[in-house]
């Protein structure tokens, strides 16, 4: 059972990586078509710089978990070399700690947003429940693999897996 719910978290903070990736690509493109479009056509999308943002803030929350499951996140290792064990315990529950109020908040605002139809208010009109529904996904994911974490910390088992063995079956 332990080892399908790792494997299920997993995949799809995997899945959530996936569409980082895919955000962070896009935010490119739109940026590139921009410059082309600009300095070769005099025309400009005055969609880029807003969606550019929302997709950045997405890419950051949907990436979370996976980089903390592959061992991406930064730490303090002077600390941790006192005592491996009881610093990732303790890291591990000041970081749920956070990420469960920041989730609360998160899909608070969004619920907010979805609730009064609040939009960017700019030339695009963005609902912003769009973006805050991305952003609170990706909090809600790295809150679960925080809680996982714990677990694991505490019964011993590894904490981190290889990035290419995350989308493996247990």
């Amino acid at each position: 059972m332990w080892q399908a719910v790792n494997s299920l978290v997993d995949r799809f903070s995997r899945m959530l990586a996936y569409l980082s990736g895919g955000a962070i690509l896009l935010i490119a493109i739109m940026q590139m078509a921009e410059i082309v479009l600009r300095n070769g056509a005099g025309i400009s999308l005055p969609f880029v710089w807003e969606y550019a943002s929302y997709l950045h803030v997405s890419a950051i929350f949907l990436g979370a978990a996976f980089t903390l499951r592959t061992d991406g996140h930064i730490r303090v290792t002077l600390i941790r070399g006192l005592n491996p064990r009881l610093f990732e315990i303790l890291a591990t529950v000041v970081g749920l700690a956070i990420s469960a109020y920041l989730t609360k908040a998160l899909f608070g605002l969004a619920w907010g947003y979805g609730i009064t139809g609040r939009t960017s208010g700019t030339i695009n009109n963005v609902p912003l429940v769009i973006p805050a529904i991305f952003v609170s996904a990706g909090a809600v994911m790295l809150t679960l693999q925080l809680a996982l974490r714990l677990v694991q910390a505490l019964i011993g088992s590894p904490l981190v897996v290889p990035w290419n063995e995350t989308s493996r079956a247990d």
